[in-house]
This record gives C-alpha cells, sequence and structure tokens, in this order.
C-alpha cells in the first residue's frame, strides 16, 4: 500500500482562512480527504492551492484563477490514446459478440428445455392414466330402515281399559 503525505488544509497557507480553502478547494475539484475532524490534501493538491493564493493575490479573481489552474493541469497532462482507444473497442466489441452468442445460447437452451418439459408431462400423464382406477359413476346405496311402527286404534274405552290393566298393549307395533 503506498501512503501519501497528507497536509493539514489550514497548513497550506497562512494568506487565507479555512473558508476561503474549501472554496478554493470546491473551484479546483479537489477533495479534502476528512482526518480526525481536520480536512487534509496530498502534495500535488497542495500545490494547486498555493499556486491559487499566488494569483489572487496578484488580483486574479478566483474562478478566473481557477480557470487558469485546471486548463494548465489539462494541458500538462500527456495525451496518447490512439493505440490504446483501438485495442479498447476492438475489445469491447468482441465482448459484445461473446454477450450475443450467450444470448442465442441461453434462447436456444430455454427452448430445448421447454419442449423437454411437454415431453415429460405427457409421459407422466401416460403413467398417471395408467396406474388410476376407471373412472365410475358413484351408485346410490340406499340404507336399510326398518319398517315404521303402527299405533294401536282402539276406542275411549279400551284405551282407558289398557291404560290401566295392561299398558304394554298400547305401545306401537
Amino acid at each position: 500500500m503506498t501512503d501519501t503525505i497528507m497536509i493539514k488544509l489550514t497548513d497550506v497557507t497562512e494568506s487565507a482562512t479555512v473558508d476561503q480553502l474549501k472554496y478554493w478547494c470546491k473551484l479546483l475539484d479537489v477533495q479534502p480527504k476528512i482526518i480526525s475532524r481536520a480536512a487534509h490534501v496530498t502534495t500535488e493538491q497542495c500545490e494547486m492551492i498555493k499556486k491559487m493564493a499566488d494569483l489572487i493575490s496578484q488580483g486574479v479573481k478566483p474562478k478566473e484563477a481557477a480557470g487558469l489552474l485546471v486548463n494548465n493541469a489539462v494541458t500538462i497532462s500527456p495525451v496518447n490514446g490512439g493505440e490504446r482507444e483501438q485495442e479498447l473497442v476492438s475489445r469491447i466489441e468482441s465482448l459484445e459478440k461473446a454477450v450475443m452468442l450467450l444470448v442465442e445460447q441461453n434462447k436456444r437452451l430455454t427452448a430445448t428445455i421447454e419442449m423437454q418439459n411437454e415431453a415429460q408431462n405427457r409421459k407422466l400423464e401416460a403413467i398417471q392414466m395408467r396406474l388410476e382406477p376407471p373412472k365410475v359413476e358413484p351408485v346410490v346405496v340406499k340404507v336399510w330402515e326398518p319398517a315404521p311402527k303402527k299405533k294401536p286404534q282402539y276406542s275411549f274405552l279400551q284405551k282407558f281399559w289398557y291404560e290401566l290393566i295392561d299398558p304394554v298393549k298400547l305401545r306401537a307395533i
């Protein structure tokens, strides 16, 4: 792991306040790293902020100074990527082709799997038909019931007499 030297934002320059330094960092697209509740910047970022302070002390507005420093940083950085770009473009195209091939294979596999599932379902239905008993209409079964009992028919006097003498004869038979 490479350790970079971090400088506390308040130690960068004496001529600016912390709020001004934060504003300049925002203009320069510098992201200070917070360590122990204090903002820190790298040495390269510190140099850019010092140049910004020098330009502002000469009377240049902060936005213009930031524009000059950012443009200088862009023009200083070398741009050689023609061959590298071609290599990346060809690599991306080959990856796109590979992805398209995978999509086609996936479509074919899903189609074959669906066909196999349908065939298996047909086979299972045939086996099920052989194993299940044939379907027969249910037969209605009439349950046996004893014949209803008849109450004996007697006149009033006979009923009265049997009630006193032999009540068994009044039972339903």
